[in-house]
């Protein structure tokens, strides 16, 4: 095995992840997503000092998942989404379940998003966001497995598994 197969995950959707290159992104709002190891489907690990940050935070490192880019120069439009679940973790799924089929069903994807309501078990954000061409992947589902949001003194963290 050569150094650099050494330093390289490569899951069975041909996604190939340095290891050097599992670098987390920052938000300017302070959340944060990373790509993380799967042996099947696809990882992301994600966190905010607050609600509104830790949601902006899922759905940009989403984006991420599905290679799609949100363009401020070219906006497709403006929708409004709103959720109600029974907790918090299965609210994050419906919400990045909500984007998922949006960008699958109209290459919508967005990097504007204004939270009017957000709690535990309630969303309604303003989407503002342009049309990706293409996706590099397609989400089948966003899942419970393993999915646990924690609440910490630096703010919310899960990690959200998406079977591809």
């Amino acid at each position: 095995m050569t150094p650099e197969t050494k330093n390289t995950l490569s899951g069975v959707h041909g996604r190939d992840i340095k290891k050097q290159d599992q670098q987390r992104v920052t938000d300017p709002d302070g959340g944060f997503y990373e790509e993380i190891e799967h042996t099947a489907d696809l990882a992301l690990r994600c966190g905010g000092p607050d609600l509104e940050s830790f949601f902006r935070s899922a759905a940009r490192g989403m984006y991420h998942l599905l290679g799609a880019q949100a363009s401020s120069s070219h906006t497709a439009g403006q929708i409004t989404v709103s959720l109600t679940a029974m907790d918090m973790e299965s609210l994050l799924v419906d919400w990045l379940g909500e984007l998922a089929y949006l960008a699958e069903r109209d290459r919508l994807v967005f990097g504007d998003m204004t939270f009017k309501t957000l709690s535990a078990t309630r969303i309604e954000a303003v989407l503002t966001g342009s049309r990706n061409p293409r996706l590099d992947k397609v989400i089948k589902a966003v899942t419970y497995h393993h999915l646990n949001i924690k609440k910490t003194p630096e703010g919310y963290a899960a990690t959200v598994v998406f079977d591809v």
